[in-house]
């Protein structure tokens, strides 16, 4: 009987603890971002659909491996999709104006874009690479070999090959791009010598190009792709992470891929999927994670901690009581 007591003490203790501590974390997520969604029953998503094979039109429909991702989020909220297919020049700008909800168009996820966009957890692991003709006569074996005076590198504008070769403060003449398939236009024209991009993209587009041929001659700079949403919209990206921990586990760190995420992956990237888990996180380590990511099924890490004490304290007053 004194056992069942205590057990109840600890339960009472710790239920009160609870309610007194949700508020304080759950305050942060009140937002109406995923009501909103919920309510009209469809989700608007801003997209860049020119860049295979992430996103693409094939007539009126766009298609592509972000899609097939959304399209699984938005199923599993039970609201349809409408997309936006804007230029990546203004799809960040539009996305802080309320034009959509939120931006899936292979964005990678960065410290300096988490200081004006809230994102997802990753859903897509790629890495840079360098594209050159396969007649080039230039010895490039490395992206550092791109770092010099004579070369002209096209790159699509405003990605982060461009940010990285202007972060490491490279010598090549910087040429950029409205679009991914105009930078590489211009390397089989001949216009720039090289092409910096994220490998898969390079791949699919070069090879979309009939009577080139092109050679991915190095790869660098790991990154994650997530799903972009305005800063203050922390309740549907706590939903949307809740749909891709279906397709890929809820340990970012280690994920196990889903039958679904296979299927997707096999399916427009043309590969198995699989991950190199030391660059996987370099790059999660490298990301100031965002505020969203403190908190556990709802519950903020300080209200956690704070139950066990308490909890731990609440046994020993019902046990004193009883032995008085």
């Amino acid at each position: 009987m004194k056992n069942n007591k205590i057990k109840a003490g600890m339960i009472l203790i710790t239920f009160s603890i609870i309610f007194l501590s949700v508020p304080s974390a759950v305050s942060e997520y009140t937002d109406s971002s995923l009501s909103d969604v919920i309510d009209a029953g469809e989700i608007h998503v801003g997209i860049e659909a020119a860049y295979p094979p992430f996103e693409q039109k094939t007539g009126d429909v766009i298609e592509g491996f972000d899609p097939s991702i959304m399209e699984f989020i938005a199923d599993d909220m039970g609201v349809d999709i409408v997309y936006h297919d804007v230029a990546w020049d203004t799809i960040f700008t539009s996305l802080a104006t309320g034009a959509y909800d939120c931006v899936i168009s292979a964005v990678t996820i960065t410290n300096d874009r988490m200081t004006t966009m809230n994102f997802t957890r990753w859903y897509f692991l790629s890495s840079q690479a360098v594209m050159v003709k396969n007649d080039s006569t230039l010895d490039i074996d490395s992206v550092d070999d791109v770092n010099n005076a004579s070369i002209k590198c096209g790159i699509q504008a405003s990605t982060t090959s461009q940010w990285y070769l202007e972060d490491e403060d490279f010598a090549c003449s910087v040429v950029p791009y409205t679009t991914i398939t105009l930078a590489l236009a211009a390397l089989d024209a001949g216009t720039v010598d090289v092409v910096l991009g994220d490998l898969v993209t390079l791949i699919e587009a070069g090879d979309a190009i009939t009577g080139s041929e092109f050679e991915i001659v190095a790869q660098f700079s790991p990154e994650a792709f997530g799903i972009a949403c305005d800063q203050g919209a922390n309740t549907l990206v706590v939903r949307m992470n809740e749909a891709i921990d279906k397709l890929l586990g809820d340990d970012p760190y280690n994920p196990v891929f889903s039958t679904e995420y296979i299927a997707i992956y096999e399916e427009w990237i043309g590969t198995t999927p699989s991950v190199n888990k030391p660059e996987l996180k370099e790059v999660l380590d490298s990301l100031v994670q965002p505020v969203i990511k403190n908190t556990i099924n709802g519950f903020s890490i300080f209200s956690l901690i704070a139950i066990i004490p308490v909890t731990v304290y609440g046994v020993i007053r019902k046990s004193k009581k009883k032995n008085n």
